[in-house]
Protein backbone atom coordinates (compact mmCIF):
# COMPACT_ATOMS: atom_id res chain seq x y z
CA UNK A 1 0.00 0.00 0.00
CA UNK A 2 1.81 3.35 -1.15
CA UNK A 3 1.09 6.41 -1.48
CA UNK A 4 2.12 8.99 -3.57
CA UNK A 5 2.02 12.38 -1.58
CA UNK A 6 0.62 15.88 -3.21
CA UNK A 7 -0.20 19.36 -1.23
CA UNK A 8 -4.17 19.61 -0.91
CA UNK A 9 -4.56 21.70 1.75
CA UNK A 10 -1.84 25.04 2.59
CA UNK A 11 -0.53 24.42 5.78
CA UNK A 12 0.75 21.27 7.64
CA UNK A 13 -1.63 19.38 6.48
CA UNK A 14 -1.42 17.33 3.53
CA UNK A 15 -3.72 14.82 1.20
CA UNK A 16 -2.28 11.72 -0.46
CA UNK A 17 -3.67 10.86 -3.53
CA UNK A 18 -3.70 7.74 -5.74
CA UNK A 19 -4.38 7.49 -9.34
CA UNK A 20 -6.02 4.09 -8.97
CA UNK A 21 -7.45 2.05 -6.01
CA UNK A 22 -5.21 -1.04 -5.90
CA UNK A 23 -5.28 -3.98 -3.37
CA UNK A 24 -7.25 -1.97 -0.94
CA UNK A 25 -10.71 -2.98 -2.56
CA UNK A 26 -10.42 -6.01 -1.46
CA UNK A 27 -10.66 -4.28 1.85
CA UNK A 28 -13.93 -4.36 1.34
CA UNK A 29 -14.91 -8.11 1.53
CA UNK A 30 -13.86 -8.61 5.35
CA UNK A 31 -15.79 -5.35 5.73
CA UNK A 32 -18.38 -7.03 4.03
CA UNK A 33 -18.35 -10.60 6.33
CA UNK A 34 -17.96 -8.92 9.25
CA UNK A 35 -21.10 -6.69 8.42
CA UNK A 36 -23.47 -9.64 7.38
CA UNK A 37 -21.87 -11.21 10.97
CA UNK A 38 -22.89 -8.34 12.91
CA UNK A 39 -26.28 -7.92 11.08
CA UNK A 40 -27.56 -11.80 11.32
CA UNK A 41 -28.16 -12.16 15.16
CA UNK A 42 -30.52 -8.90 14.89
CA UNK A 43 -32.65 -10.45 12.10
CA UNK A 44 -32.84 -13.82 13.70
CA UNK A 45 -33.85 -12.88 17.19
CA UNK A 46 -36.29 -10.08 17.30
CA UNK A 47 -39.94 -10.47 16.04
CA UNK A 48 -41.72 -7.87 13.57
CA UNK A 49 -42.61 -4.88 14.30
CA UNK A 50 -45.56 -3.46 13.26
CA UNK A 51 -45.11 -1.72 10.42
CA UNK A 52 -42.48 -4.73 9.41
CA UNK A 53 -45.53 -7.04 9.26
CA UNK A 54 -47.51 -4.63 7.52
CA UNK A 55 -45.16 -4.53 4.64
CA UNK A 56 -45.20 -8.74 4.76
CA UNK A 57 -48.73 -8.66 4.46
CA UNK A 58 -48.63 -6.57 1.63
CA UNK A 59 -45.89 -8.44 0.14
CA UNK A 60 -48.08 -12.07 0.72
CA UNK A 61 -51.82 -9.91 -1.23
CA UNK A 62 -48.79 -9.32 -3.95
CA UNK A 63 -47.38 -12.49 -4.44
CA UNK A 64 -50.78 -14.69 -3.77
CA UNK A 65 -51.79 -13.28 -6.63
CA UNK A 66 -55.02 -11.64 -4.21
CA UNK A 67 -54.29 -8.32 -4.78
CA UNK A 68 -51.59 -7.11 -7.44
CA UNK A 69 -52.37 -3.56 -7.15
CA UNK A 70 -52.97 -3.04 -3.13
CA UNK A 71 -56.28 -1.37 -3.54
CA UNK A 72 -58.22 -3.60 -0.85
CA UNK A 73 -55.29 -2.18 2.03
CA UNK A 74 -54.57 1.35 2.94
CA UNK A 75 -51.33 2.20 1.77
CA UNK A 76 -49.45 5.13 2.70
CA UNK A 77 -45.89 3.86 0.73
CA UNK A 78 -44.13 3.98 -2.67
CA UNK A 79 -44.41 0.56 -4.60
CA UNK A 80 -41.04 -0.67 -4.55
CA UNK A 81 -40.53 -2.34 -1.11
CA UNK A 82 -43.64 -4.38 -1.19
CA UNK A 83 -42.91 -6.06 -4.77
CA UNK A 84 -39.41 -6.54 -3.67
CA UNK A 85 -40.83 -8.45 -0.62
CA UNK A 86 -42.98 -9.98 -3.02
CA UNK A 87 -40.32 -11.50 -4.57
CA UNK A 88 -38.11 -12.40 -1.73
CA UNK A 89 -41.24 -14.28 -0.58
CA UNK A 90 -41.57 -15.85 -4.25
CA UNK A 91 -37.85 -17.12 -4.23
CA UNK A 92 -37.09 -17.75 -0.29
CA UNK A 93 -40.80 -18.72 0.99
CA UNK A 94 -42.42 -16.70 3.41
CA UNK A 95 -40.34 -16.05 6.34
CA UNK A 96 -39.43 -13.41 8.62
CA UNK A 97 -36.16 -13.27 6.91
CA UNK A 98 -36.87 -13.14 3.40
CA UNK A 99 -38.97 -9.80 4.35
CA UNK A 100 -35.90 -8.55 5.86
CA UNK A 101 -33.80 -9.83 3.02
CA UNK A 102 -34.55 -6.59 1.20
CA UNK A 103 -32.89 -4.59 4.38
CA UNK A 104 -29.93 -6.46 4.70
CA UNK A 105 -28.88 -6.51 0.79
CA UNK A 106 -29.49 -2.59 1.17
CA UNK A 107 -27.44 -2.65 4.49
CA UNK A 108 -24.23 -4.30 3.54
CA UNK A 109 -24.72 -2.57 -0.07
CA UNK A 110 -24.37 0.51 1.95
CA UNK A 111 -20.59 -0.31 3.01
CA UNK A 112 -19.10 -0.43 -0.61
CA UNK A 113 -21.16 2.14 -1.82
CA UNK A 114 -19.58 4.96 0.99
CA UNK A 115 -16.35 4.04 -0.06
CA UNK A 116 -17.04 4.63 -3.60
CA UNK A 117 -18.66 7.78 -2.94
CA UNK A 118 -15.48 8.71 -0.81
CA UNK A 119 -12.93 7.69 -3.11
CA UNK A 120 -15.02 8.93 -6.45
CA UNK A 121 -15.05 12.38 -4.63
CA UNK A 122 -11.64 13.10 -2.94
CA UNK A 123 -9.61 9.87 -4.48
CA UNK A 124 -7.81 9.22 -1.31
CA UNK A 125 -8.36 5.16 -0.13
CA UNK A 126 -7.96 6.01 3.45
CA UNK A 127 -10.68 7.85 3.83
CA UNK A 128 -12.70 5.62 2.00
CA UNK A 129 -11.45 2.76 4.54
CA UNK A 130 -12.44 4.81 7.10
CA UNK A 131 -15.91 5.58 6.42
CA UNK A 132 -16.59 2.24 5.08
CA UNK A 133 -15.46 1.25 8.44
CA UNK A 134 -17.76 3.25 10.11
CA UNK A 135 -20.61 2.28 8.09
CA UNK A 136 -19.84 -1.54 8.96
CA UNK A 137 -19.30 -0.60 12.64
CA UNK A 138 -22.47 1.69 13.37
CA UNK A 139 -24.92 0.63 15.74
CA UNK A 140 -27.58 2.35 13.71
CA UNK A 141 -26.68 0.56 10.59
CA UNK A 142 -26.37 -2.78 11.99
CA UNK A 143 -30.01 -3.06 13.55
CA UNK A 144 -31.41 -1.41 10.91
CA UNK A 145 -30.20 -3.40 8.09
CA UNK A 146 -32.05 -6.38 10.26
CA UNK A 147 -35.56 -4.48 9.81
CA UNK A 148 -37.40 -4.73 6.97
CA UNK A 149 -38.37 -1.02 7.16
CA UNK A 150 -38.50 0.88 3.57
CA UNK A 151 -36.04 3.33 5.43
CA UNK A 152 -32.44 1.10 4.28
CA UNK A 153 -33.56 0.38 0.85
CA UNK A 154 -34.32 4.24 0.31
CA UNK A 155 -30.76 5.36 2.02
CA UNK A 156 -28.88 2.32 -0.12
CA UNK A 157 -30.55 3.99 -3.09
CA UNK A 158 -29.82 7.43 -2.32
CA UNK A 159 -26.36 6.92 -1.41
CA UNK A 160 -26.09 5.27 -4.81
CA UNK A 161 -27.46 8.15 -6.77
CA UNK A 162 -25.01 10.34 -4.78
CA UNK A 163 -21.96 7.86 -6.46
CA UNK A 164 -23.61 8.25 -9.75
CA UNK A 165 -23.73 12.05 -9.36
CA UNK A 166 -20.16 12.35 -8.40
CA UNK A 167 -18.98 10.37 -11.38
CA UNK A 168 -20.89 12.87 -13.41
CA UNK A 169 -23.22 10.03 -14.53
CA UNK A 170 -26.49 11.96 -14.80
CA UNK A 171 -28.77 10.08 -16.32
CA UNK A 172 -28.00 6.79 -13.85
CA UNK A 173 -28.14 9.64 -11.14
CA UNK A 174 -31.55 10.76 -12.50
CA UNK A 175 -33.22 6.99 -12.34
CA UNK A 176 -31.49 5.67 -8.71
CA UNK A 177 -33.13 9.34 -7.36
CA UNK A 178 -36.61 8.35 -8.67
CA UNK A 179 -35.81 4.60 -7.16
CA UNK A 180 -34.96 6.38 -3.99
CA UNK A 181 -38.52 8.35 -4.18
CA UNK A 182 -39.78 5.17 -5.14
CA UNK A 183 -38.39 3.88 -1.97
CA UNK A 184 -39.90 5.65 0.58
CA UNK A 185 -41.40 9.66 -0.08
CA UNK A 186 -38.86 11.27 1.89
CA UNK A 187 -36.61 9.94 -0.89
CA UNK A 188 -36.57 13.55 -2.18
CA UNK A 189 -34.31 15.04 0.63
CA UNK A 190 -31.59 13.22 -1.40
CA UNK A 191 -31.86 15.66 -4.44
CA UNK A 192 -30.11 18.74 -3.02
CA UNK A 193 -27.45 17.02 -2.48
CA UNK A 194 -27.61 14.83 -5.66
CA UNK A 195 -28.05 18.25 -7.91
CA UNK A 196 -24.98 19.89 -5.98
CA UNK A 197 -22.79 16.63 -6.47
CA UNK A 198 -23.35 16.94 -10.10
CA UNK A 199 -22.91 20.48 -10.49
CA UNK A 200 -19.39 20.00 -8.50
CA UNK A 201 -18.66 16.97 -10.40
CA UNK A 202 -19.40 18.29 -13.70
CA UNK A 203 -17.54 21.80 -12.90
CA UNK A 204 -14.45 19.20 -12.77
CA UNK A 205 -14.76 16.68 -15.38
CA UNK A 206 -15.79 19.28 -18.20
CA UNK A 207 -14.46 17.68 -20.64
CA UNK A 208 -15.51 14.40 -20.01
CA UNK A 209 -19.22 14.98 -20.05
CA UNK A 210 -18.37 17.43 -23.17
CA UNK A 211 -19.18 20.81 -21.74
CA UNK A 212 -17.93 23.84 -23.90
CA UNK A 213 -19.45 26.55 -21.39
CA UNK A 214 -20.58 26.65 -17.15
CA UNK A 215 -24.22 26.85 -18.12
CA UNK A 216 -24.08 24.32 -21.06
CA UNK A 217 -22.42 21.99 -19.00
CA UNK A 218 -25.20 22.82 -16.08
CA UNK A 219 -27.83 22.19 -18.98
CA UNK A 220 -25.71 18.82 -20.27
CA UNK A 221 -25.63 17.54 -16.16
CA UNK A 222 -29.20 18.11 -15.54
CA UNK A 223 -31.07 17.26 -18.52
CA UNK A 224 -30.73 13.23 -18.31
CA UNK A 225 -31.09 13.51 -14.54
CA UNK A 226 -34.29 15.28 -14.87
CA UNK A 227 -35.49 13.02 -17.89
CA UNK A 228 -34.69 9.85 -16.32
CA UNK A 229 -35.89 11.14 -12.64
CA UNK A 230 -39.45 12.13 -14.29
CA UNK A 231 -39.46 8.66 -16.16
CA UNK A 232 -38.94 6.99 -12.97
CA UNK A 233 -41.66 9.00 -10.79
CA UNK A 234 -43.84 8.69 -13.79
CA UNK A 235 -44.46 4.87 -13.44
CA UNK A 236 -44.74 5.60 -9.48
CA UNK A 237 -47.67 8.17 -10.25
CA UNK A 238 -48.85 5.38 -13.04
CA UNK A 239 -49.03 2.83 -10.49
CA UNK A 240 -50.80 5.12 -7.96
CA UNK A 241 -53.48 6.18 -10.31
CA UNK A 242 -54.03 2.86 -11.17
CA UNK A 243 -55.00 2.17 -7.61
CA UNK A 244 -57.00 5.09 -7.44
CA UNK A 245 -59.03 4.51 -10.67
CA UNK A 246 -59.88 1.08 -8.56
CA UNK A 247 -61.36 3.37 -5.66
CA UNK A 248 -58.00 3.13 -3.33
CA UNK A 249 -56.83 5.96 -1.84
CA UNK A 250 -53.35 7.47 -3.36
CA UNK A 251 -49.89 6.62 -1.41
CA UNK A 252 -49.04 10.35 -1.39
CA UNK A 253 -52.17 11.73 0.36
CA UNK A 254 -52.42 8.74 3.00
CA UNK A 255 -49.09 9.63 4.09
CA UNK A 256 -49.58 12.89 4.97
CA UNK A 257 -52.86 11.86 6.35
CA UNK A 258 -50.79 9.51 8.45
CA UNK A 259 -48.50 11.87 9.86
CA UNK A 260 -51.35 13.73 10.91
CA UNK A 261 -50.51 16.89 8.72
CA UNK A 262 -47.50 18.38 8.15
CA UNK A 263 -47.15 21.37 10.27
CA UNK A 264 -44.23 23.71 12.11
CA UNK A 265 -44.11 22.62 15.82
CA UNK A 266 -45.06 24.96 18.41
CA UNK A 267 -42.72 26.98 20.39
CA UNK A 268 -43.63 24.52 23.46
CA UNK A 269 -42.14 21.24 21.52
CA UNK A 270 -38.80 22.53 20.54
CA UNK A 271 -36.47 21.79 23.35
CA UNK A 272 -38.35 18.52 24.06
CA UNK A 273 -37.90 17.66 20.38
CA UNK A 274 -34.60 18.81 20.33
CA UNK A 275 -33.96 16.38 23.27
CA UNK A 276 -35.53 13.47 21.88
CA UNK A 277 -33.51 13.59 18.63
CA UNK A 278 -30.21 14.33 19.74
CA UNK A 279 -30.46 11.32 22.24
CA UNK A 280 -31.52 9.14 19.19
CA UNK A 281 -28.49 10.88 17.28
CA UNK A 282 -26.04 9.10 19.98
CA UNK A 283 -26.75 5.87 18.83
CA UNK A 284 -25.87 6.37 15.53
CA UNK A 285 -22.40 5.41 16.55
CA UNK A 286 -22.69 5.30 20.14
CA UNK A 287 -18.66 5.93 21.04
CA UNK A 288 -18.45 9.42 23.14
CA UNK A 289 -14.90 9.35 21.52
CA UNK A 290 -15.73 9.03 18.27
CA UNK A 291 -18.53 10.99 18.65
CA UNK A 292 -16.56 13.73 19.90
CA UNK A 293 -14.26 13.74 16.89
CA UNK A 294 -17.19 13.77 14.62
CA UNK A 295 -18.41 16.75 16.54
CA UNK A 296 -15.13 18.41 16.92
CA UNK A 297 -13.72 17.63 13.41
CA UNK A 298 -16.75 18.91 11.54
CA UNK A 299 -16.37 22.11 12.98
CA UNK A 300 -12.61 22.48 12.02
CA UNK A 301 -12.90 21.07 8.26
CA UNK A 302 -15.31 23.34 7.74
CA UNK A 303 -13.20 26.02 9.08
CA UNK A 304 -10.45 24.90 7.39
CA UNK A 305 -12.99 24.89 3.55
CA UNK A 306 -13.95 28.08 4.30
CA UNK A 307 -10.19 29.65 4.40
CA UNK A 308 -8.60 30.28 0.63
CA UNK A 309 -6.97 26.88 -0.67
CA UNK A 310 -6.66 25.43 -3.94
CA UNK A 311 -8.21 22.43 -3.95
CA UNK A 312 -11.88 24.25 -3.99
CA UNK A 313 -13.77 21.10 -5.05
CA UNK A 314 -13.02 19.05 -2.12
CA UNK A 315 -13.94 21.91 -0.01
CA UNK A 316 -17.05 22.40 -1.49
CA UNK A 317 -18.35 18.94 -1.15
CA UNK A 318 -17.31 18.96 2.24
CA UNK A 319 -19.68 21.72 2.83
CA UNK A 320 -22.39 20.01 1.03
CA UNK A 321 -22.43 17.00 3.15
CA UNK A 322 -22.31 19.09 6.16
CA UNK A 323 -25.14 21.41 4.81
CA UNK A 324 -27.15 18.39 4.32
CA UNK A 325 -26.73 17.20 7.83
CA UNK A 326 -27.70 20.36 9.37
CA UNK A 327 -30.84 21.32 6.99
CA UNK A 328 -31.93 17.42 7.38
CA UNK A 329 -32.09 17.38 11.29
CA UNK A 330 -33.37 21.12 11.34
CA UNK A 331 -36.30 19.93 8.82
CA UNK A 332 -37.00 16.86 11.55
CA UNK A 333 -36.99 19.11 13.88
CA UNK A 334 -38.98 22.17 13.19
CA UNK A 335 -41.66 20.40 11.15
CA UNK A 336 -44.11 17.94 13.41
CA UNK A 337 -42.29 14.53 12.23
CA UNK A 338 -42.75 11.61 14.83
CA UNK A 339 -39.55 11.91 16.67
CA UNK A 340 -38.91 7.93 15.12
CA UNK A 341 -35.15 6.72 15.48
CA UNK A 342 -35.33 5.21 11.63
CA UNK A 343 -35.78 9.05 10.15
CA UNK A 344 -31.94 9.72 11.08
CA UNK A 345 -30.77 6.89 9.17
CA UNK A 346 -29.92 8.87 5.87
CA UNK A 347 -27.48 10.85 8.48
CA UNK A 348 -24.95 7.32 8.61
CA UNK A 349 -23.68 7.19 5.49
CA UNK A 350 -22.99 11.27 5.41
CA UNK A 351 -21.70 11.11 8.63
CA UNK A 352 -19.44 8.16 8.03
CA UNK A 353 -17.89 9.98 5.05
CA UNK A 354 -17.02 13.24 7.04
CA UNK A 355 -15.63 10.76 9.66
CA UNK A 356 -13.59 9.31 6.95
CA UNK A 357 -12.56 12.93 5.70
CA UNK A 358 -11.94 13.98 9.31
CA UNK A 359 -9.42 11.29 10.43
CA UNK A 360 -7.44 11.87 7.08
CA UNK A 361 -6.15 15.20 8.93
CA UNK A 362 -4.08 13.00 11.72
CA UNK A 363 -3.23 10.26 9.65
CA UNK A 364 -1.69 12.90 6.90
CA UNK A 365 0.21 14.79 9.77
CA UNK A 366 1.86 11.08 10.91
CA UNK A 367 2.62 10.24 7.61
CA UNK A 368 5.79 11.64 7.42
CA UNK A 369 7.48 10.48 10.57
CA UNK A 370 5.56 6.97 10.89
CA UNK A 371 4.62 5.84 7.22
CA UNK A 372 2.04 3.41 6.68
CA UNK A 373 1.92 2.39 10.58
CA UNK A 374 0.03 5.58 11.13
CA UNK A 375 -2.64 4.18 8.75
CA UNK A 376 -2.96 0.94 10.76
CA UNK A 377 -2.93 2.17 14.07
CA UNK A 378 -5.77 5.46 13.15
CA UNK A 379 -7.80 2.22 11.57
CA UNK A 380 -7.37 0.06 14.74
CA UNK A 381 -8.19 2.97 17.08
CA UNK A 382 -11.45 3.11 15.25
CA UNK A 383 -12.23 -0.65 15.47
CA UNK A 384 -11.80 -0.60 18.71
CA UNK A 385 -13.68 2.46 19.84
CA UNK A 386 -16.72 1.22 17.68
CA UNK A 387 -16.17 -2.65 17.79
CA UNK A 388 -17.95 -2.79 21.48
CA UNK A 389 -20.71 -0.49 20.40
CA UNK A 390 -21.63 -3.11 17.47
CA UNK A 391 -21.15 -6.20 18.95
CA UNK A 392 -23.83 -5.00 21.51
CA UNK A 393 -26.09 -3.34 18.77
CA UNK A 394 -25.69 -7.21 17.18
CA UNK A 395 -27.27 -8.96 20.33
CA UNK A 396 -29.80 -5.65 20.43
CA UNK A 397 -28.99 -4.24 23.22
CA UNK A 398 -29.60 -0.41 21.91
CA UNK A 399 -33.30 0.25 21.49
CA UNK A 400 -33.55 1.37 17.87
CA UNK A 401 -34.43 -0.52 15.22
CA UNK A 402 -37.10 -3.20 15.83
CA UNK A 403 -38.87 -4.52 18.41
CA UNK A 404 -36.37 -5.10 21.05
CA UNK A 405 -38.06 -8.07 22.59
CA UNK A 406 -41.67 -6.05 22.51
CA UNK A 407 -43.59 -8.61 20.42
CA UNK A 408 -41.60 -12.21 21.59
CA UNK A 409 -43.96 -14.60 21.79
CA UNK A 410 -46.58 -13.38 18.55
CA UNK A 411 -45.24 -16.81 17.05
CA UNK A 412 -46.27 -18.79 19.50
CA UNK A 413 -49.62 -17.21 19.60
CA UNK A 414 -50.00 -17.12 16.00
CA UNK A 415 -49.29 -21.04 15.90
CA UNK A 416 -51.81 -21.60 17.96
CA UNK A 417 -54.20 -19.56 16.65
CA UNK A 418 -53.23 -21.13 13.22
CA UNK A 419 -54.42 -24.95 14.69
CA UNK A 420 -57.74 -23.47 15.98
CA UNK A 421 -61.11 -24.88 13.90
CA UNK A 422 -62.24 -22.89 10.53
CA UNK A 423 -64.43 -19.78 10.88
CA UNK A 424 -63.05 -19.61 14.84
CA UNK A 425 -63.23 -15.64 15.29
CA UNK A 426 -60.16 -13.83 16.80
CA UNK A 427 -60.98 -10.07 17.74
CA UNK A 428 -58.07 -7.71 17.70
CA UNK A 429 -57.49 -4.14 18.44
CA UNK A 430 -53.40 -3.83 18.92
CA UNK A 431 -51.85 -6.56 16.89
CA UNK A 432 -53.79 -6.16 13.29
CA UNK A 433 -50.79 -5.79 11.46
CA UNK A 434 -49.36 -8.92 12.85
CA UNK A 435 -52.27 -11.12 12.70
CA UNK A 436 -52.58 -10.17 8.94
CA UNK A 437 -49.12 -11.45 8.38
CA UNK A 438 -49.04 -14.31 10.66
CA UNK A 439 -52.13 -15.56 10.13
CA UNK A 440 -52.10 -15.12 6.60
CA UNK A 441 -53.36 -18.13 5.39
CA UNK A 442 -55.31 -19.14 8.54
CA UNK A 443 -59.12 -20.34 8.01
CA UNK A 444 -59.79 -17.89 10.97
CA UNK A 445 -62.00 -14.53 10.67
CA UNK A 446 -60.28 -11.36 12.62
CA UNK A 447 -62.85 -8.82 13.85
CA UNK A 448 -61.35 -5.60 15.06
CA UNK A 449 -63.37 -4.50 18.16
CA UNK A 450 -62.82 -0.57 18.53
CA UNK A 451 -64.34 -0.48 22.59
CA UNK A 452 -64.49 -2.61 25.36
CA UNK A 453 -68.80 -2.09 25.04
CA UNK A 454 -68.61 -2.85 20.92
CA UNK A 455 -67.05 -5.85 21.74
CA UNK A 456 -69.51 -7.24 24.59
CA UNK A 457 -72.56 -6.64 22.58
CA UNK A 458 -70.70 -8.35 19.43
CA UNK A 459 -69.87 -11.31 21.42
CA UNK A 460 -73.67 -11.11 23.06
CA UNK A 461 -75.38 -11.24 19.48
CA UNK A 462 -72.69 -14.03 18.20
CA UNK A 463 -71.05 -15.62 21.03
CA UNK A 464 -72.85 -19.07 20.44
CA UNK A 465 -72.13 -19.45 16.89
CA UNK A 466 -68.34 -20.40 16.97
CA UNK A 467 -65.30 -19.92 19.48
CA UNK A 468 -64.18 -16.61 20.15
CA UNK A 469 -60.37 -15.47 21.32
CA UNK A 470 -58.86 -12.36 21.93
CA UNK A 471 -55.09 -11.37 22.74
CA UNK A 472 -53.66 -9.10 25.07
CA UNK A 473 -50.33 -7.62 24.92
CA UNK A 474 -48.74 -7.12 28.50
CA UNK A 475 -48.61 -3.54 28.52
CA UNK A 476 -52.21 -3.11 28.05
CA UNK A 477 -55.08 -4.66 31.07
CA UNK A 478 -57.95 -6.87 30.27
CA UNK A 479 -60.14 -5.42 33.43
CA UNK A 480 -62.42 -3.04 31.22
CA UNK A 481 -62.92 -5.97 29.11
CA UNK A 482 -64.09 -8.50 31.67
CA UNK A 483 -66.31 -6.50 33.51
CA UNK A 484 -67.99 -5.57 29.93
CA UNK A 485 -68.54 -9.51 29.50
CA UNK A 486 -68.95 -10.13 32.59
CA UNK A 487 -72.57 -7.78 32.17
CA UNK A 488 -73.73 -9.85 28.96
CA UNK A 489 -72.98 -13.11 30.99
CA UNK A 490 -69.34 -13.92 29.08
CA UNK A 491 -65.96 -14.38 30.91
CA UNK A 492 -62.07 -14.94 29.54
CA UNK A 493 -60.87 -17.80 30.15
CA UNK A 494 -57.12 -18.11 29.58
CA UNK A 495 -55.30 -20.67 26.75
CA UNK A 496 -51.94 -19.67 26.21
CA UNK A 497 -49.20 -17.09 28.03
CA UNK A 498 -45.88 -16.32 26.17
CA UNK A 499 -42.91 -14.45 27.75
CA UNK A 500 -40.29 -12.12 26.46
CA UNK A 501 -36.48 -13.29 26.45
CA UNK A 502 -35.96 -11.79 30.13
CA UNK A 503 -38.68 -14.10 31.01
CA UNK A 504 -41.42 -11.24 31.42
CA UNK A 505 -45.11 -11.68 30.10
CA UNK A 506 -45.48 -10.66 26.72
CA UNK A 507 -49.11 -11.58 25.68
CA UNK A 508 -52.03 -13.82 27.58
CA UNK A 509 -54.39 -15.09 24.93
CA UNK A 510 -58.00 -15.89 26.19
CA UNK A 511 -60.90 -17.93 24.93
CA UNK A 512 -64.46 -15.86 25.40
CA UNK A 513 -66.83 -18.45 26.73
CA UNK A 514 -70.15 -18.01 28.59
CA UNK A 515 -69.58 -18.30 32.83
CA UNK A 516 -72.53 -20.75 33.15
CA UNK A 517 -69.78 -23.06 31.04
CA UNK A 518 -66.69 -21.93 32.82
Amino acid sequence: MSFRPVSALRGSVCYRRISRWGLDRWILIPLLLLGWWLRLPAIVDNRFHSDEALYGYWGLLIGRGRDLWLTGVPVDKPPLLPYLVAGAQMLFGNSEFSVRLVGLAAGLLMIPLVALLVYSLYHNRWAAIIAATSMTLSPFAILFSATGFTDPLMVALGLATCVTAAQCRPGWAGLLAGLTVAAKQTGLAWLPLVAALLVASDGSQSASCGSRSSAWSLAIALWPFLACFSLTIGLVSTWDMARVARGAEGFWHAGVTGYGGLRLIWPQELWGRLRDWIGLAGYIFVSPVVNGVLLAGTGMLVLIDIAPHRYRRDALTDLFFVSFVLLYSLVHWLWAFPVWDRYLLPLVPILAVLLGRILCFPVSCLWSTFGRWSLVVGHLALCFCLFLPAFKAARSDYPIGTDHGAYDGIEDVSAFLCGLPAGTVVYQHWLGWHYAYYLFDAPLYLAYWPTPAWLAQDVQAFGTAEPRYLTFPSWESSARVERELAGVGYGLKCALTTARRDDTPSFTLYRIKALSQQ
